[in-house]
């Protein structure tokens, strides 16, 4: 039998809170961005696939990313020790995978996998990071409001540009989403057709995956209980910044409680991404720097429960 691992010491000040989590009005624009399918395959091959054993590994479904800005109006712990300290607000700026675990090579679940994050709040950063895993990094966020007009996000980040042994870090603008061409809006009443926009997109490219009989009754299943499984490479590292004291892959699903509405946009939008040397985006995923389409930008406003991460496969 494993050793038991010791308590985590909650001392006076500390601002790890427990899961899980509720958001409400969570106002999420989102956009498919295409990136290469050999820059996003060794992302996940040097972060997942690194914890994975046995006859499981991870694999890339698509070539496409998602690119979301998300004001979340309200965030409370539902943990009885601390839901009653109180609320705040956050804003943060997803670069997501969508993520097939495979079994002896097949697809055996779906994930959502936020591969780059960065948030407008302390204390979301440091519970984001020690508690789940995310790769969080703080930021300046410009995005609509609840109702407005989806034609401008911005994403500015602390950075060294360029390295050199010379360069203070500064402020940078990292990304920017424009809208080119206005359009109508195609609203939606429940989450199940907007998850079946996406996952058409998703399936139409040739090289994206066959979905088996399992990962299709996975979809219906979340089509009446909707959540967004999240997966997330979770580790800590040693005082020499070298080994890992701590490294695994871990789960936490986002189950949505409530959409308040749903839309896709027939405009046009594009993705802006600047170079900034510490967050090199065009390498890490392959999307290219300056300006490129962003395809099936949709607008969400709902409320959901941030669960707790549990580990995929047991250290």
């Amino acid at each position: 039998m494993p050793n038991q691992p010791p308590l985590y010491a909650r001392f006076p000040g500390s601002v790890v809170a427990k899961p899980p989590c509720r958001m409400i009005n969570a106002n999420q624009y989102g956009f498919f961005v295409k990136g290469k399918a050999e820059n996003i395959k060794k992302y996940v091959d040097e972060t997942l696939n690194l914890a994975a054993s046995g006859d499981i590994s991870y694999a890339p479904l698509s070539t496409y990313t998602l690119l979301t800005f998300t004001d979340i109006e309200n965030i409370s712990s539902l943990n009885p020790e601390f839901k009653n300290q109180g609320w705040m607000q956050e804003t943060d700026v997803i670069v997501w995978l969508p993520i097939a675990k495979l079994v002896k090579g097949k697809v055996d679940h779906i994930y959502w996998y936020p591969a780059f994050i960065c948030v407008n709040n302390i204390y979301a950063l440091i519970n984001g990071i020690n508690v789940w895993g995310y790769n969080k990094y703080l930021c300046d966020c410009e995005m609509p409001a609840i109702g407005g007009s989806p034609d401008f996000f911005s994403l500015s980040v602390d950075a060294f540009q360029p390295f050199t042994p010379s360069t203070k870090m500064a402020k940078h603008q990292l990304i920017e989403v424009v809208q080119t061409k206005a359009g109508s809006s195609n609203k939606f009443s429940n989450f199940v057709d907007l998850v079946k926009e996406a996952f058409t997109l998703l399936s139409s490219e040739d090289e994206a995956f066959h979905f088996d009989l399992n990962v299709l009754k996975q979809m219906l299943a979340g089509f009446v209980h909707p959540q967004m499984d999240q997966i997330l490479f979770k580790q800590f590292p040693d005082g020499d910044g070298v080994n890992a004291v701590y490294q695994n892959v871990v789960h936490s699903p986002s189950v949505i409680k409530k959409i308040h509405h749903a839309q896709i946009y027939s405009g046009e939008f594009e993705v802006i991404l600047h170079q900034v040397d510490t967050f090199r985006l065009d390498q890490a995923f392959g999307l290219e720097l300056g300006s490129q389409k962003a395809i099936l930008p949709f607008n969400v406003l709902m409320d959901f429960d941030q669960e707790a991460a549990t580990e995929i496969q047991p250290s």
